[in-house]
This record gives C-alpha cells, structure tokens and sequence, in this order.
C-alpha cells in the first residue's frame, strides 16, 4: 500500500482517535539496496548500537525516521533474527539463548529448536538494513510493515474490527524470546499478523510499555480493521468497553 505523507498522517490520526493507543504506530521497510535507502527522506541512521526493538521504540516516541545497518546492530543474534546478517554456526546452534549471560534454555537442545524456528521465518536474500518511521510522519511511501503498540483491550477491539468482515479465525505463534520473529518477520514472510505479549527485548530496549503487547500488519490489514471497527461501532459497540455494572448502579 503506498500512500503520502498526508494520507499517512490521516491513517495515524485515525487509528490514534479510534483506539487511543499508547504510542504512535510505526512504518518499517526491509531494504534490500542502496538504492532504497536514498529514496526515504530524512533519515536519522543509528550511529551507536542498536536493535530493531529500539529503532521501532525511537520511531513510536518520536515523530521522525530512523535507519539501521549491519554495522551498526547491537549484535549479531539480532541482525541475524531480521535477516540482515549471515546465518553462522554460533547462531543455528542457539549459543545466545542458552549461554551465559541471557539463558532462556538450559540445554543446547531446546535452544536449536527455537532458533530453527526463527530461521523458517528469515529472507531468502539478505537485507542491508531496514527503515522505521513514526507513521504521523511517514517518510517511506510503501511500508512493508505497520507495528503497534497497544494495549490488550485496544488490541482486541481492532482484531475484532479485522474479522468483522470476511471472517477467518487468527492463529498467532509463541517462540518465546525475540518477538522478531512472531511479529514483524512473521508478516513479512507469510503476509499474517502477528502479537507479542512482549518479550524482554521490545520492553528493556524498544520501550514498550507495561500492559501493552505488540501488534504487526500490514497497512491493508489495518485499514481492514479500521474498517471493521467502524461498522461495530454503528452497530452500537463502543470502545472502550465500559463495565456494565457501573451504568446498572448508576440509575
């Protein structure tokens, strides 16, 4: 979907009236060349280390556009979950997650099983880097992917929005560690939404807010489910969800 700079803006407002999320959403593209780089306005690239986590928190907070590179990842784990690094032999046998100093297995066994997981949802080709965005800003004109940060009851109320209409039931997948690849990595590879209860990453350093999950799409889906939302209102659901014990003992 590729939109202005305007009609991006319009989106945000709108999502942002609709459901009151926390944070701005984010506009993210996978780049594959130097080329798309440069025809992305404004970019403030990371010159320190940073994660993908981190890039999406800075653009949620922030009204701007922020570049990532290889060079300029916090590690190789990260880069290598969002397809901007080389699979290497350190990686495919779970050495970060089950190895000192951030254990999530104990057994080596258990840790190449989640890593086998995350590679299914890798590139074919490697990008060089990739683009967030603060979508009431939007300097990428066709993102690949929308993330958001909302939360639970505003997650609900959109994905409610999203099946209004063509109904398919949504199935979300748990990997645990790196959300990466359960949410935005997921959409990009199978077109599907994805959600994050949060993992450590996206809250120690992408600053995703206590309570709040993590919601991926496309910008069609979320038009869809903006869409769905609409007709539920008029149909006399409103949001937020107001207890009805309270409007009972009220009158």
């Amino acid at each position: 979907m590729m939109c202005t700079k305007t009609e991006w803006k319009a989106l945000s407002d709108r999502l942002m009236l609709t459901l009151r999320p926390t944070q701005f959403a984010v506009a993210m593209k996978f780049i594959s060349t130097q080329e798309e780089f440069d025809a992305i306005e404004n970019i403030n690239y990371c010159q320190n280390k940073a994660s993908v986590c981190k890039l999406i928190g800075m653009a949620a907070h922030f009204p701007a556009t922020f570049g990532l590179t290889p060079d300029h990842f916090s590690g190789y784990y990260c880069a290598t979950n969002n397809g901007c690094k080389a699979v290497e032999p350190e990686w495919l046998d779970g050495a970060t997650i089950y190895k000192a100093p951030i254990c999530w297995h104990h057994k080596q066994e258990d840790a190449k099983k989640h890593i086998a997981e995350n590679a299914k949802m890798l590139p074919e080709q490697l990008f060089i880097g990739m683009v967030c965005s603060n979508l009431s800003s939007c300097d990428i004109a066709e993102p690949d992917v929308i993330a958001l940060q909302l939360p639970s009851q505003a997650a609900f109320h959109l994905l409610a929005g999203y099946v209004e209409c063509d109904y398919e039931k949504l199935n979300f997948p748990f990997s645990g560690e790196s959300n990466c690849s359960d949410t935005w990595m997921h959409t990009l590879k199978n077109g599907k939404i994805g959600i994050s209860l949060g993992c450590r990453g996206d809250r120690a350093t992408g600053g995703l807010g206590y309570g709040d999950i993590r919601v991926t799409m496309t910008a069609e889906q979320l038009v869809k489910a903006l869409d769905g939302v609409d007709t539920i209102t008029k149909n006399g659901i409103d949001y937020p969800y107001n207890p009805t014990c309270m409007l009972i003992s009220a009158f």
